[in-house]
């Protein structure tokens, strides 16, 4: 008995070696990766006392309601690949973007989810989500070991927008489960 599975087993892995499964003579297609420009926070900080009255020190606490949300920049290759800072309130980016790559940062102060957004009447999803925390008085994506997500930065591909329209949307992931949304025309 010992001896046929011996056999059974050294005969197939023969087989296996000479007749790989897996072989191909063919590459597969590789799907390009959205490369993002460097985070936007890095160049311009912002106070974390601008953007919100909450404070954020208890280290026990529940996740903190969403509270603001606001194009926070908006980087294109027409614009050089730099970041125009937009800001709370701002309805219009100053430079004109456009270009083989344009991206949007949003950034979301508390803790949001089930993000959309629209450029020109078509809803995308973020392509990149990343945690911000406050460092110094300032927001920023280099979060210390230990310190605590305050909120969130999300890019959007904007890819080959020569202008318009960006809508943008997110829910409260806690009371009182608010959806705050805001908007930019990109030039």
């Amino acid at each position: 008995m010992r001896k046929k599975i011996y056999i059974g087993f050294a005969l197939s892995m023969l087989v296996s070696a000479i007749f790989p499964a897996y072989s191909q003579d063919i590459e597969e297609p590789v799907a390009e990766a959205i490369t993002a420009f460097d985070s936007p926070l890095l160049e311009n900080p912002t106070s974390a006392n601008e953007s919100s009255s909450q404070d954020y020190k208890p280290l026990r606490a529940p996740a903190p309601a969403l509270s603001s949300v606001y194009v926070y920049a908006v980087a294109s290759t027409q614009n050089g690949g730099a970041w125009e800072y937009i800001g709370p309130n701002k309805i219009a980016t100053a430079q004109d973007h456009g270009g083989a790559q344009l991206r949007i940062a949003v950034l979301e102060v508390g803790y949001g989810g089930n993000r959309f957004g629209w450029i020109d009447g078509v809803q995308k999803s973020p392509y990149q989500v990343n945690g911000v925390c406050v460092v110094g008085g300032n927001y920023t994506e280099s979060c210390p070991v230990g310190s605590t997500y305050v909120g969130w930065m999300a890019y959007f591909n904007g890819d080959g927008l020569q202008s318009g329209t960006f809508r943008y949307q997110s829910t409260s992931t806690n009371f009182p489960f608010r959806t705050l949304g805001t908007s930019l025309n990109i030039r």
